[in-house]
């Protein structure tokens, strides 16, 4: 037995669309915008805070399914298959149940999402699809469950900007039927998970046939790593995590790169 429900609620500008989840299995994606601290060290509370409230709301809504943006930027949500919830750097989306059409709509939205997020504000983020027990209510805000775990770890394990398909996904009827609808959007990666040779299934976050809108991905990239290269002022007084972090931010979008110039030859 799968139990959901849905709570409606009006803000200002927005109609916001949120659901309990008591029962089953759903899945689950976690993403992270990385150097977030640095960032706040840099840029200043403020900044991040507008940033986050402004282009980062704007992005995970305009990313949901039936989602309009208006032309004042606010963003109108029916209700749907998929919903969410984040804080901070943190954003999670989480599917009603766990039929196909769920599996392909979240697809869709973690695509989108990640896409939209470094093409457009250009931020460096990551994230993770998993499938299994979770459980919400957001009129109490909380939410737990084994697939937000699985998620959570599989995004820290990624050496590149992408979104991975966790283990529990794999061999479910309800992927092999996606393999073969979205050729072009379920790859491997091509280099392992961290401390592993183990190189997961992957989106391809820039398959023409799923992502809405067209961007430079590339240029993107270079911009996501000067950003990335000047919030590392914090550590200046620390030259040796400077390097480091240095070479591992140089090292993920090394890494994404090549992941993008093996997608787009795919196209």
């Amino acid at each position: 037995m799968r139990t959901s429900s849905y709570i409606t609620r009006y803000t200002k500008s927005h109609l916001v669309v949120e659901m309990i989840v008591t029962e089953g299995n759903r899945y689950v994606a976690f993403f992270d915008i990385l150097g977030f601290s640095n960032l706040v060290e840099t840029e200043g509370s403020k900044e991040v805070f507008i940033y986050t409230r402004g282009f980062l709301d704007l992005m995970i809504r305009s990313s949901m399914p039936k989602s309009v943006v208006n032309p004042d930027m606010s963003v109108d949500l029916k209700p749907s298959i998929i919903s969410y919830i984040n804080f901070s750097d943190s954003i999670v989306y989480y599917s009603l149940d766990d039929s196909y059409e769920a599996f392909r709509t979240m697809l869709k939205v973690c695509a989108n999402f990640i896409n939209v997020v470094i093409c457009g504000p250009t931020r460096m983020i990551r994230g993770a699809l998993s499938h299994g027990e979770f459980y919400a209510d957001p009129e109490n805000n909380a939410y737990v469950g084994k697939a937000l775990i699985d998620a959570y770890q599989l995004e820290k394990d990624q050496e590149w900007l992408g979104v991975s398909l966790h283990s529990s996904i794999e061999n479910t009827a309800n992927f092999i039927r996606a393999q073969k609808e979205f050729s072009h959007l379920i790859v491997r990666s091509l280099v392992p998970l961290k401390g592993s040779s183990n190189k997961p299934f992957c989106l391809n976050w820039i398959d023409q046939d799923v992502i809405i809108g067209s961007f430079n991905v590339l240029k993107s990239l270079d911009d996501c790593l000067n950003i990335g290269l000047k919030c590392l002022n914090p550590l200046k007084d620390n030259p040796k995590e400077t390097k480091k972090e240095t070479e591992k931010l140089k090292k993920r979008i090394s890494n994404t790169r090549k992941f993008i110039e093996h997608c787009q030859r795919m196209q």
